[in-house]
Parts: structure tokens; sequence; C-alpha cells
């Protein structure tokens, strides 16, 4: 029917056309005809994203007279991005317009062309070619979120997180994951359907450290510009970071402690367990054990850690947190530790003054040291409470300078400025006056103030006691002043003034100290004397120096004080000139030296001499007003005489020698044009004549006292154990040795460490044999059967709870009075907590000190080994030595470095040193009783004798002949023969004349 309904109207259009023809000239025929037209000839749909639909349209027109009809639209090649829809064989009247869609659905971004065509059967435009042509753009894919953060996690552990990806074409999409971090993350390979929502699963598995990105790239084309979607995520080692990191505590000293923190916070997206806690050095405690503690994301747990110092530097660890995660895992975190922190070492503890007339006065110096490695310590000042009228301080010297107190303080409370204490050899010092004004016995407490963390202060314990004296009756010279005449400008002299005590009671001199210094040009040499006491018949001088900045005339003053409650002040003008002169004296003084009574003396002599260029007149000579007569001018000259240009005469004196002690005299030469006369000081001192008596006990060679000084301190444990294992087989060895060893143990404690030390002296033995309440037997013999474990629990009872090591102060306060001449310490509370008994005065002598730091005494070495040298009386130094067993070497952790101060009385009293590290202490022990063994032939002498006619040797009394000893001159020893060596407990004497210094 179809067919049949088109076949009728192309035959009416035929007989329309036919009569149109018949009727009408040409011109009129052509307006009768059927034209088709269209709006464009091109049509251009811009930019349209890849697989969206974009349409637009062709309007064909019939703009003639008669209808025809519109065949169909073509599209032209193959372009499968446009589409072209037509109703076709339809009839448009004349006026009417039939739409040509024309869609766009781009497959690929860039420029896209194709054509199609329009047919109609009109007379006139029966075809009609359209240009068509868009721009594929990129298309925008909804994803969400924009940015998928799987935040932080631990390396190796993963998370998976859902992307939407929301398809807006009916193009399928592919999706891919790139970037610079793509292999750490990953999706499924999948395509997401046409115009549908998919759920992308996305996951991060890191397997390095940091922050890390990449994308997922969404898109419709293989070449089409991709939607992206972020990836982020950060790897890290442990879910927990640490602050503060690393973890920071206090500097402090060795053996002390100190608490800090840190805060754990849980950084990963997923909770976790803290299961244990654990440190890599035993310096180092959690105090909190946290045990299945779970933290959140985010959230934050303090770790608080207490750190106990056990050397000295620099000391590290780490923390490790153990914790459940996705799977066991460890967090750790850097301490940061340091020992060493500035320590507050004083010593003595103790100063004892003994017994002074009243008036008197004496001083005694304390030693501030820095017992720490790391940082200055800073001295504050003292207080002091008490009978403290009676006592005073100096101002702190460092070396030679004086540090003065803060203006304002005042004694019993004076500041200081801060006065830093470097580690090491620095040191303050600080003199005790004791200066009593009554009969009586004093006694006060001295504390020292710095800022010392842990102790700041250290308590010195003040005694004395004073006696009524009457008043002093004596001579000062010289009279009525001092005058050093004139000395030529750039020059300086030297005299000096004695006191004699002309009365028959003593005399208490005291602050004897140049009062006016005339601008510096006096000063004593020797500095100011504190004082001290004159008997009946002595006296003692010292000198004044005199050394103008300038010419001109000076006045000063020398003051002191003396026990006469009517006259207590002596003061002694001073007097010189500087002004160039003619005169002049080579050499510039006359000095005999020290000289013996016994001595023969030799004429001293000086040149006189005129260096100007005109002659000059001498018309005196004299010895001006001295301490004594001792001088006298052997070249009497006659005067005036008159020297010419360089002429001189020369001066000779002698010294009388007869008058003990130091004597200064001036000489005068007066010109007759010069207003002062040039001075010349006349020196000498007289001593003692040479008659030497040295005295010895013969020791044993069967006994030995052994004082073990052995440190308290907190790391002292396993070194403690060594000597106590040490024990019981040395001693054995003792007694098949035949060497009866008597044993004392005290500790490197001088002051008290309350409350860290509970026992008796709170740590502080300060010299006393442990225990010194008495709580065990305290002085051990070898002999005995049970000594072994006697000294194994007199070790124990030193605790291990000390801070300070300071065993040199301690070791002579134990062998020292009151302790070693007292059965109890009246400095103490502690009954009968004195050592008498443990010294025997025959035997030899070993300290022993067991120590894993140095010494912190504060004085010089030296001052120990002369004490030791000293003990057992002259020329029996050989019989005491010290032995240590302290750090030598890096063979093992000790609290400090080498033991240099122990180390060096060690070798300087002829004993041994050896590593603390080591493992068995009895072969060092042995070599204390190798010392022990043969009787003492040789006995070394103080002097060099003048020959051997005035040399006698007694023993237990008894003149021993000369057919019994020698002379060894090489060593200045006295040797005794074969057969005649002293026995044990006898008293050697030697006595003979020593040899006069060359004159």
């Amino acid at each position: 029917m179809m067919k049949e309904r088109g076949g009728r109207r192309l035959i009416k259009l035929s007989l329309l056309a036919g009569l149109l023809a018949a009727c009408h000239e040409t011109g009129e025929t052509r307006a009768v005809q059927a034209t088709a037209a269209v709006d464009t000839n091109a049509l251009d749909f811009g930019e349209v994203p890849v697989g969206e639909w974009r349409e637009k349209v062709v309007r064909l027109r019939n703009v003639g007279y008669v209808p025809f009809h519109a065949l169909e639209a073509l599209k032209l090649g193959d372009n499968p991005s446009y589409e072209v829809s037509f109703d076709g064989d339809a009839r448009l009247m004349p006026g009417e317009e039939k739409l040509v869609k024309v869609r766009f659905h781009p497959l690929a971004e860039g420029g896209s062309e194709s054509s199609f065509q329009v047919r109609t059967d009109a007379s006139s435009g029966k075809e009609h070619t359209v240009r068509v042509m868009g721009q594929g753009a990129p298309l925008t894919v909804r994803m969400e979120p924009e940015v998928l953060d799987f935040e932080t996690l631990e390396v190796d552990s993963e998370r998976v997180l859902r992307l939407t990806i929301i398809n807006p074409v009916d193009l399928p999409l592919s999706v891919e994951v790139k970037g610079e971090a793509a292999a750490a993350f990953s999706a499924e390979n999948i395509t997401v359907p046409p115009l549908a929502t998919y759920q992308l699963e996305t996951k991060y598995f890191p397997r390095d450290l940091g922050q890390m990105r990449a994308q997922v790239e969404v898109r419709p084309c293989a070449a089409c510009t991709p939607t992206v979607a972020g990836l982020t995520g950060r790897s890290v080692a442990s879910a927990f970071e640490f602050d503060p990191a690393p973890v920071p505590f206090d500097s402090i000293p060795v053996h002390e402690t100190t608490r800090s923190f840190t805060r754990a916070r849980n950084i990963t997206w997923r909770p976790v367990t803290i299961q244990a806690l654990n440190t890599s050095d035993p310096a180092f405690t959690p105090l909190n054990a946290m045990t299945a503690t779970e933290v959140k994301p985010g959230e934050v747990v303090q770790l608080p850690m207490q750190f106990a110092a056990r050397f000295s530097g620099p000391n590290t660890g780490k923390l490790t947190v153990g914790y459940q995660s996705d799977k066991p895992r460890t967090a750790e975190v850097a301490l940061d530790a340091r020992g060493g922190r500035p320590t507050l070492a004083v010593a003595p503890l103790a100063l004892d003054f003994g017994e002074l007339p009243a008036g008197g006065k004496v001083g005694k110096t304390i030693r501030i040291t820095n017992a720490g490695t790391t940082g200055n310590l800073y001295f504050r000042g003292v207080k002091a409470t008490g009978n403290v009228e009676h006592f005073s301080v100096d101002v702190i010297q460092r070396g030679k300078a004086p540090q003065p107190w803060k203006p304002g303080s005042a004694w019993p409370a004076l500041e200081a400025e801060d006065l830093p204490i470097a580690p090491g050899t620095d040191a303050l010092d600080l003199t005790v006056y004791y200066e009593p004004k009554a009969p009586g016995a004093w006694r006060a407490s001295l504390v020292l103030v710095s800022d010392d963390l842990f102790n700041p202060e250290r308590t010195i314990l003040l005694t004395g006691s004073a006696r009524e004296t009457g008043a002093c009756v004596f001579t000062l010279k010289p009279q009525p002043e001092m005058d050093f005449g004139n000395l030529e400008p750039g020059r300086g002299a030297v005299l000096g003034f004695r006191f004699d005590n002309a009365g028959r009671a003593e005399c208490a001199v005291k602050d004897i100290h140049i009062s006016n210094d005339a601008g510096g040009a006096f000063t004593m040499p020797g500095g100011k004397i504190v004082g001290g006491v004159v008997p009946f018949d002595t006296a003692f001088s010292a000198m004044v120096s005199f050394r103008p900045p300038a010419a001109g005339d000076y006045v000063g003053e020398l003051k002191l004080t003396v026990n006469d409650p009517a006259n207590p002040t002596v003061t002694l003008p001073l007097r010189g000139t500087s002004r160039a002169s003619c005169l002049v004296a080579a050499p510039a003084f006359v000095d005999f030296g020290p000289i013996r009574y016994d001595c023969a003396t030799t004429p001293r002599r000086t040149l006189v001499s005129n260096q100007c260029a005109t002659p000059v007149s001498v018309t005196e000579t004299r010895i001006g007003a001295g301490t004594s007569d001792q001088y006298q001018l052997l070249s009497p000259l006659t005067l005036p005489r008159t020297l010419a240009p360089g002429e001189g005469f020369e001066l000779e004196f002698s010294y009388a020698r007869n008058v003990l002690g130091q004597h200064y005299s001036p000489f005068f030469v007066k010109e007759q044009a010069e207003p002062t006369p040039l001075m010349i000081p006349l020196l000498a001192e007289t001593n003692h004549e040479g008659l030497q008596l040295d005295r010895f006990i013969q020791g044993t060679d069967s006994q030995l006292d052994v004082l073990f000084v052995v440190s308290n301190t907190t790391t002292m444990q396993d070194f403690q154990a060594r000597l106590k294992a040490a024990m019981p087989g040395w001693l054995e060895r003792a007694r098949q040795a035949g060497v009866d060893v008597r044993i004392g143990v005290t500790s490197t404690g001088l002051s008290t460490r309350s409350p860290a030390c509970a026992n008796a002296t709170a740590g502080g033995d300060a010299g006393r044999l442990v225990p010194a309440d008495g709580s065990l037997p305290r002085t051990l013999s070898s002999s005995s059967a049970t000594a072994a474990q006697g000294v194994q629990a007199n070790i124990d009872a030193l605790g291990l709870c000390h801070n300070l090591v300071q065993g040199l102060e301690t070791m002579r306060q134990g062998l020292s009075s009151p302790l070693a001449t007292s059965a109890d310490d009246p400095r103490t509370p502690l009954p009968n907590d004195g050592n008498l008994g443990f010294l025997r005065a025959t035997a030899r002598l070993a300290v022993v000190v067991v120590s894993d730091e140095d010494d912190h005494s504060g004085f010089d070495p030296e001052s120990y080994v002369q004490f030791l040298q000293a003990l057992k009386g002259t020329g029996m130094a050989h019989r005491s030595q010290m032995y240590a067993l302290v750090p030598t070497d890096a063979r093992c952790t000790t609290a400090g470095g080498p033991g240099t101060r122990f180390s060096t009385v060690a070798q300087r009293t002829g004993g041994a040193v050896d590593s603390i590290c080591q493992s068995d202490y009895g072969p060092f022990l042995d070599n204390l009783l190798q010392r022990a063994g043969g009787p003492q032939a040789d006995f070394p002498l103080t002097a060099m004798p003048n020959g051997l006619a005035e040399m006698s040797v007694r023993v237990g009394g008894t003149t021993v002949g000369v057919d019994k000893w020698t002379y060894d001159t090489k060593h200045n020893t006295l040797v005794f023969k074969d057969g005649a060596v002293p026995v044990t407990g006898q008293t050697i004497e030697v006595r003979y004349r020593s040899v006069c210094a060359a004159p």
C-alpha cells in the first residue's frame, strides 16, 4: 500500500507539471517549480566531552510555490562520532520546513569532521551537502573523594579504602594507578561500565618510608585526558612518634639519679596496644610498665623515665616500645643523658684550730673543687652558725687572685658573685680564721653554698679553744721607722722588721699587714701574716718591700695587733724616696743568705760609684736603724770624699751570725747635694747549728697494717664483690708467709649522703673504720679464723649509696689525730668511733684504694705523699705505701676516667697501681705481703754529714761501735752490717754534724 500511495503521488505530480507546462510560457513555468533550500552549509558543534552527545538541526525549506518531497539525508563517510536522522519522503508544502537532526558523540579527543547530503525531488535544490565538524574535549568523571588519604601506617602494612567512580557517559571507563609512588598503591584492574557508579577498592602497601603520592586515572579512551583522584599516604617505621626525642635528661653528677619523660603519640590510623618497655642500658629505667595499654589513633601517652649516672661523660641508649599493631612491632626512641654534672667537693670537712691564747689568730685553708666533668660549678657564698664571733673567713682565692665578696654582705653570711670552678685542677681556696676573743672552747658550723643541683651545701665543723694569757711585752724593730732612703726610679729594695717577745707571757700576734701602702709602693713580699703565737724569748721577722711607681716621697704604715688590752694595735711608719741620684751601688744590695751558727761567713762587698758627668762629694756613710746590730762595715772611709765621674769605692761588710733569725739593716751613703741618702739593704739569716739527730724505729718483717679505702658509690657493686672474693685466699697466703696482717676498712665518703645512705654515718665515714657504730668488729687480724668473713662483712657495711669520691682525704683523716689517737671521735655524736689501736708503730702500712673513679679531695696529691712518708717518722718513709686499684684503661666501663690522683700518690710512695677492671684482685694484693718481709738494714739520713768524726750511732739507747755499721756516701745512708741489724721495736739514733753550705 505504501508503494501504491507513492505511485499515485508521482502520477499526480506529473499531470500537474504537464498542465502547468501547457498553460504558461517559460518564465511562468519557473515560477511554479518546486525549490528546496537548507539554512546552512556547515554545522560546527564546538567542544563536546568525549562520550557525551550534542545535537544540532539543519532546516530544509520549501522556498518555491509548489510542494516537493524530501527524500533522504545521508551521512557521507564512516566517522562514527556523527549520526544523522531524518524522516524521509516527507512532502513539504510551499513555505514549510523539515528538520534534519545531526548528533555529535565524540569518541576521542581532538577535531572531528564529516558531511551529509539531503536529497529532495524539488526542481531546484535537489541535493544539499552540509559539512559537520566538532572538537572532542576531555571528559570529567566524578570521583569521590577527590583525594583518597590513607593517612599514616607502618611500613610493610596495608590499608584498603574505596573510591567512588560515577561514569556519566555511555562509554566504558578504564582505570589505572599511576604516579611517582604508584608501586605502593594498587587497585583492581577494571573497566567502569557505561552510565554506572562503581566502588573501586584501592590498597596502600608501602615498603619504603616516607610521604607517598600517586593517582587513580580514569579515561574513556586510551588517548583521552584522564580524570584524576589523588592517592596519598605516609609510611613510618613505627606507630609512635616521640616528643621530645631524643629523651633529654639533666646533666647530673655520677651516682645521682634524675627523671625525664617522653610523650608517645600514635601517628597511625589504627589503634595499637603497648606490650612492653625495654632499655638498651640499665642506667635508664622506665617508671611505668604500660603493659596492655591501648593507644588510639592520635592519642598521646606519657612514658616517665629515670636515669642513674654510672660514669662521667655522654651516655646514650634506646627505649624500645613493644606493641601490637597489624602484627607485633617495636618503636625506638633515643635516650640522651650525661653524667658528670658539676659537683661541689670540699676538703677537709672539719678544722680543729687547737688552743690559742685569747686574742690570738690562726688560719687554715679549705679547698673547694668541682668533682664533675662537664660544665662549671658556681660557688655562691658561705654562712655560719654557732660561736661565729670567734671565727671568720678571708676573701676567696683563685690561685693568688682574690675574689671579693658581694658588696653589702657581711659575716656570718657572705655572698659571692657566682664564682665558676671548672672540672679538673681548678680550685678555690678559702682561708678560715680562728680568733678567740675570750678563754673557752668554741665551736661553729661553716656552710659552703654552690649551685650543685643535688648537694648545694657542704658543712665544715670549726673547733678551737682559748686560754687566758698575760699582756704581751715586746720590742718591734726598726725604730722609730723603717727608712728606705733614696732609690732611683724603677728600682726596688727589701728591708724587714723583727718582733721579739721580751716579757714572760706569750704573745699572740695577728693581722700583720701594710695598712697604708702609699699607692702600692709598700708591700709585704710574703703577703700579709694572719697571726701566730710567739713564746717567751723568741722572735719572728718578715720582709717589707719598697718599689716606688714614680719619683717622689712616700709614707706608709705597717700595722699589727697583739694581746695587750691597753695597747692592742701597733704601727710602724714606713718611709722612702725615689729621685735620680749620682750614686749607684753594684750590687744594689748585700745578701749573706741563710747561715748556720757553726758555719763561717765570707765578707760581702758592693761598689758605690759616681754615675754623673761631674764630680760629687760623699759626706756620710752609716748603718741605719734595722732589726739588729749583726752587720759591721769593714772598710771605713775618710769623709768627705770626692768622686770623679765614674770613680767609686768598695764597701765590705761582715755578719756576726750570733742571733737566730732574719736580719735587715739599711746602709746609707749621703751625697752632699742630694737631700736623701742612697740606701743599700743588708740582708742575712742565722739558723741553728748543723748538729743533726735522726731517729728511726725498727719495724718488723712480719707485721703489716692494711687500710682498705673502698669507694662506697653507687657503681661499685661488682668491684666490691671482687675485693671480697679475694679476701679468703689472700689472708691464707699471709698466714702461710708468717705475716701478721691487721685490717681496717673505710670508705671514700668524706661528707654525709643522707638520706640515700641509711647507715650510721650516712655514707660519710670521714676516715672512721667501718662500721663506725661498732655493730661489727672494726679492726681484724689475719690470725683470726673468721678474718676473711669479717673483712667481707665490713666491705658490705660500706654500702653503695654515695656520690663523691674523696679517698685521699678520708685516708689522711683516718690515719691522723684525732681518729688515729682516740677511741672516740670527739667531733661526732657516735660513741667509740675512733681508730685507736689500728696503727702499730712497728708495722709496715699499706693503704689500698679501690675506686672506679679518681679522687676529688682537691688538695695537691703531693700533700698526701708527704703525709704518708712522714707517718712512720723521720727516715721511715719507705714503710708506708699506697696501692691503687683504679681505672687505668678502657677495658671496662667505670664511673670516671683514669685515677691519676690515686695513681700519683701510689707511685710516689713506692706502691703499685693496677686496673680495677681485672677479675682477680688476689695477685695485686700479694704485692703487699712481699714488701712486709725482711728487717730494715739501711736508714737514709736527712742531711749530708760533715765526715764521720762526729757521727755516733745508738740502738736501743746503747752506742754501737763503728765495726757494726758503715756509711754509704752515694746514697747518704747508714747501713748496719750482718748480725748487727736492729731488732723489731728498737730505736735507732744517728747524731752527726751536717755540711755547711758553700759561703
